[in-house]
Formats: C-alpha cells, structure tokens, sequence
C-alpha cells in the first residue's frame, strides 16, 4: 500500500478507539495499519479486534514486556510496507484530510523527506493552545542546520504525532528513533538527525488533535522525566555534533529548557521555583519574565 500508518500503544484503552474512528473516516484510504502493543494488558488489543475489518490492512504486534517508545517505533518500521510512513497515536484524533494532504504534498515534492503540520490542544471542551507557532503564523522550516538549531534550542518545532516521512530516505541514511529517551526526546532525537540528511516540511493546516484532558497520564504530565531526559539529550547531541553546537547554542538551548520547566509549574512550586532561581542568580533575566509574565496572566482573569 502506499502509506504505512504505525500506531505504538501503552495502555491505550481509554483514547484508543477515538483515534481508531479517525483513522477509519480518513479521506486518503490507500493505506495499512500496523499497531504494537508495547508490554500491556488493558483492553487495547480487544479493542484493536473490534477494528480488524475496519481497515484494509491491519497488522497487530505485541512486545511481551514493555521495551518503550524507541524500540517500538523501530520495529513498527521493520514491518511496514509503504512508500511513505504515517504516525499515529493512541490519544490524538486525525482530522479527515490529514494523510491526504500529507501524500499529496510528497508526491509533488521529491527533496521533501518529512511532513508535518499544526496540532491543537484539546481540554475536553475547547481548543487551548496550536503549535508551533511558525506555521500557525503562516511561516516555514528553515532547512538543515538552521533546522537542526532550531529544533536543538527550542527542544522541537515539529509536530511529531502527525508526521509522514518516506521511508526509502529513513532507510537509505540509516535513521532510527533512539532507546534512551522517553516519548518527547525520542522524536526530537529524530528530528534533530534527520534534518541534516533531508528536508522537512510544515504544511500550515491543523492535522491533529492532542488530548490534552487535566486527569491524563501521559509523559506530557510527568514533568520531570520529561525534562530530565530533554537535559541528558541536550548533553548527548552537544557531544555528537560538536562542530554544530557550540558552548553559545548549549547554553541557549539549557536556558530555554529551564524557562520552559518553571513556566509548567503552578502554585507553591512555581513561586518556589521562582525564589531558588533568583537566590542562586539574582541577575539572572529569565525568572522575572516569567514571573511578570504569570502575574499579568492572573490579572487579564480577573
């Protein structure tokens, strides 16, 4: 077929099967679904049964125990058949067109390796937040290294729950996703390398739909791992790739982590936060953009 989409899942019960119905109402439907179930034992595979003769194609894999989001990834690669690989996840709804305009943005434009587009922010009830920014606001990827630098200090500009790529450019240059990193810093890991060995491009349509409910789980929500694994990354590409990142691009790309982890504290933590910055450098700019920040948000809800 010409698409592979691969969907990993850890327990997914709860969210499998809206992201199941988006995948089923898609407008482009040449394409397989190939899903692994990474070392759980919730209902996800009966729920996978449910779909079976939903789709063309669908192919289930099961790790016996749980081997993570990276050696998942690689093996739902290993098994697919496509011409061009889609991701999915066990959370997110996939507007109708979204395969479609990815194809057809592939077919036409042969140096382009990767696709992405805008993903939503879903509370259950409305919209909160798109990204990135750059094609919500109409712009493009930078290519190669900008690309890479970009990724490096913002810690990703990518949507990686809606990316297409092809898979003969992932092959043909040796690509992986990496095993050391949680969910996040796997894709960044990704994005980071294959960004110098083709293009990638941002299509400025919302693709996806994240669920961004306050009483999920996910990695998103357990910050520290989070943060923690984006610092040994960080750390890891600055030793990989020292002709690119210099002690001015590290030092960017650290200082930008540590605002973005004191903006996704709230109440006690984030004053305390706040105070333990300031006391170990009262000089320093970023807490105080973020504090005045935080304090004109509280007063624009009053």
């Amino acid at each position: 077929m010409k698409v592979s989409v691969i969907l990993p899942i850890y327990n997914g019960e709860q969210t499998l099967e809206a992201t199941l119905k988006s995948l089923v109402a898609q407008s482009f439907q040449d394409f397989e679904l190939i899903a692994c179930i990474d070392g759980t034992n919730d209902g996800s595979e009966e729920i996978l049964e449910n779909y079976s003769n939903a789709f063309s194609k669908m192919t289930v894999l099961k790790n016996e125990k749980n081997l993570g989001l990276g050696p998942t990834m690689n093996k739902l690669v290993y098994h697919s058949d496509g011409e061009y690989i889609a991701i999915a996840e066990q959370d997110d709804y996939y507007f109708p067109n979204r395969l479609r305009l990815q194809v057809d943005l592939l077919d036409v434009r042969s140096e382009v390796g990767l696709v992405s587009g805008i993903a939503e922010f879903w509370d259950g009830e409305k919209v909160t937040f798109r990204f990135p920014g750059i094609l919500v606001n109409g712009g493009n990827y930078p290519q190669g290294r900008d690309l890479f630098l970009l990724n490096y200090t913002e810690q990703t500009k990518i949507v990686n729950s809606c990316m297409m790529f092809r898979k003969s450019t992932h092959i043909n240059n040796g690509l992986y996703f990496s095993q050391h990193y949680p969910n996040v810093p796997v894709d960044l890991a990704y994005f980071l390398r294959f960004s110098l060995k083709s293009n990638i491009y941002g299509l400025s349509k919302t693709l996806v739909r994240l669920d961004r409910k306050i009483q999920r789980n996910s990695i998103t929500t357990r910050k520290k791992i989070l943060f923690d694994a984006n610092r040994e990354l960080l750390r890891s590409f600055k030793y990989e790739y020292p002709e690119i990142i210099d002690r001015s691009v590290y030092k960017k790309a650290l200082d930008n982590l540590a605002q973005t982890e004191l903006r996704s504290k709230y109440s006690i933590d984030f004053y305390k936060s706040i105070f333990f910055t300031l006391l170990r450098n009262p000089f320093k700019k970023m807490p105080y953009v973020v504090l005045y920040s935080r304090i004109l948000k509280k007063l624009n809800q009053l």
